[in-house]
């Protein structure tokens, strides 16, 4: 469902931000089947998606951006260019779109959408974090949190 609006794809960082890099493709997982919070949104039924995605980094002018070079076409309703921002401790990343909300009916509608996604570095070098949506209005109005991880491929 929200799976466009999140390409989210990392790699463990270096401690140093001048030493940063994100290179060559991931897996990542959205564990859709573990999502919460208070929209309708959070407690349907979903199947785990698993992409792969080709990045690269940019540590000019002292921010590192990683940014998505090859990977699944976006969702019409989400971004088509994906990066993110080393804060020196997490990769995140802010976008605002509309989210694809299914009614009981099964109709769809686009509701209005805000999106903070977080990775963190793990110690086995994986990253885990989320995929935070605020649904604005609408009715899926509320809040989705799906855990999401990155492994390199």
């Amino acid at each position: 469902m929200a799976i466009g609006a999140a390409l989210l794809v990392v790699s463990a960082p270096a401690a140093h931000a001048d030493e940063v890099f994100w290179g060559g493709w991931y897996k990542i997982t959205f564990h859709t089947d573990q999502k919460s919070g208070t929209s309708i949104a959070a407690a349907q039924q979903e199947t785990p998606y698993t992409a792969s995605y080709k990045i690269t980094t940019d540590c000019a002018a002292g921010i590192c951006t990683a940014s998505v070079l090859d990977g699944p076409t976006p969702k019409d309703n989400a971004t088509q260019s994906t990066s993110f921002v080393w804060s020196g401790s997490q990769w995140s990343r802010s976008n605002s779109w509309r989210w694809d909300c299914t009614l009981p009916d099964g109709t769809i509608t686009y509701d209005p959408a805000h999106s903070v996604t977080t990775y963190k570095p793990q110690s086995d070098g994986s990253l885990a974090g989320t995929f935070e949506t605020t649904v604005e209005s609408g009715a899926c109005q509320g809040t989705v949190t799906i855990p999401v991880t990155a492994v390199p491929s």
